[in-house]
């Protein structure tokens, strides 16, 4: 076990948990994240939110904000660390509340998709020192090496406006189709999804960090395997300065990685925006998670929001009654007698209901308006969708021309060209067959709405 203490004046530590044959069985062999988590660990941590907690004196202390933007990520269908809340106890002392987290490293991505750990390069910020060219990066590889990371990054550099340089990033021709004599570096819808997931919590200390005027990385990691045709993925880290200001805007551009040194996903996001397929592509996920009941709607964050506050709602005040008054005593350095001990319903309370009932109400329309700058949103309306059962929809617009695919295809193909397979539906009116999804856009002088998918 190792304590992690980051801060001198912090008196509640967390801890990182290492398992290896030196000291016992190397493994633990447990479903820590229940059945549909790894079954098997090297390490774990506890995490004990350093910078928003009691025990430094914040009052912003709602103990979620890291581990619900992970769920964020998980909830838009992308892989995440799980994590839980307990109790910590050592030695019959008690600690407080910890949230256990897995780690992203190489024992991650063969625990979730499949290999063996020396297949995967896991990339993060960190320090890695080159000899033999004197450089100093603020990247570094956990496991594996920074040589197809490097790669893509100078891809990226070279510009991709094009479409044969875009697709290529994500092992694709021209034509947006797949080929396997180019290697896939970039898994491009887990980019985007881990770049909303960011915007709508406001994180400026993730992936590129806010102190220093946006120009280093800070809290991000990456894998890929090697070995398979799927390109780095993306994952949500210590992302606690999140959920603060309804009008926070992280869309950038900012500098950082415009060197290797400083590359992170965010520099990447930046260069593909200069792409139009990738703005589409954007677009489409946007509505995939922002509207009806998406992962990002209103209703849908909400919701899942207070879930996780109601699992740690009782255990506040015993979190309060262990440290409440440890920042505002002589051990803690910030004695003051006009000070009143932290707790669940003078601090926690209201700060939840900030985020449930102000920020996350308000928060999806205005991501919407900063991406709509970014050039990332259609000015046509996506089609209207009405479900009449039996696998029967009607699909209408009050604009522009409806066209559907009931093959799995796209309406609209690279360039904006019509998909030659796609159809006006009759009276609105569209069947679908079988387990084929069913693909709608309006198109409406000369542009495309995005488009909608019916599994």
């Amino acid at each position: 076990m190792c304590i992690r203490d980051r801060r001198a004046d912090n008196p509640k530590h967390s801890f990182r948990f290492f398992f290896r044959d030196l000291y016992g069985p190397p493994k633990l062999n447990y479903p820590l994240f229940g059945k549909n988590g790894a079954k098997k660990f090297d390490h774990i941590d506890l995490r004990t939110f350093q910078n928003y907690g009691w025990h430094l004196g914040s009052r912003e202390t709602i103990f979620l904000r890291d581990q619900f933007c992970r769920d964020l990520q998980r909830a838009t269908g992308q892989p995440a660390a799980r994590g839980e809340y307990y109790h910590l106890f050592l030695n019959g002392q008690y600690w407080g509340i910890y949230n256990s987290c897995e780690r992203v490293k190489a024992s991650f991505g063969a625990a979730y998709f499949g290999g063996k750990k020396d297949d995967y390069d896991s990339i993060k910020k960190g320090t890695t020192y080159l000899p033999e060219t004197k450089r100093r990066l603020s990247v570094m590889a956990n496991d594996g090496n920074l040589e197809a990371w490097e790669q893509l990054w100078n891809k990226a550099k070279a510009g991709l406006e094009n479409n044969q340089d875009y697709f290529a990033l994500s092992g694709r021709n021209a034509q947006g189709q797949p080929d396997h004599q180019i290697e896939c570096l970039l898994d491009v819808d887990n980019l985007i999804d881990f770049m909303l997931v960011t915007f709508y919590g406001g994180n400026y200390d993730g992936p590129i960090s806010a102190w220093g005027n946006n120009r280093g990385p800070n809290n991000w990691y990456g894998i890929r395997n090697r070995t398979t045709r799927e390109g780095f993925r993306f994952f949500v880290w210590d992302a606690e300065h999140t959920l603060k200001d309804k009008r926070e805007d992280r869309t950038g551009p900012f500098p950082a990685g415009q060197s290797f040194g400083g590359s992170n996903p965010q520099w990447l996001w930046q260069q593909c925006l200069e792409n139009e397929e990738f703005r589409v592509r954007v677009g489409d996920r946007v509505q995939k998670h922002f509207f009806n009941t998406g992962a990002l709607s209103v209703e849908s964050v909400r919701s899942r929001f207070l879930d996780r506050a109601a699992e740690v709602e009782s255990a506040a005040v015993c979190e309060s009654a262990r440290w409440g008054d440890a920042a505002y005593t002589p051990s803690g350095g910030k004695s003051s007698p006009d000070r009143e001990p932290l707790t669940r319903d003078r601090h926690w309370r209201p700060e939840i209901d900030r985020i449930a009932n102000e920020y996350i109400p308000a928060r999806s329309e205005i991501i919407l308006t900063q991406l709509y700058a970014h050039g990332v949103l259609s000015d046509v309306a996506a089609p209207i969708v009405h479900n009449f059962g039996n696998n029967s929809y009607r699909i209408r617009s009050p604009q522009g021309v409806v066209y559907v695919t009931t093959d799995g295809s796209d309406p609209r193909l690279v360039g904006g060209r019509l998909n030659p397979r796609a159809t006006i539906p009759s009276n609105g009116i569209v069947q679908k067959s079988g387990d084929t999804p069913l693909h709608a856009r309006v198109f409406y002088h000369d542009d495309w709405s995005s488009v909608i998918s019916i599994p």
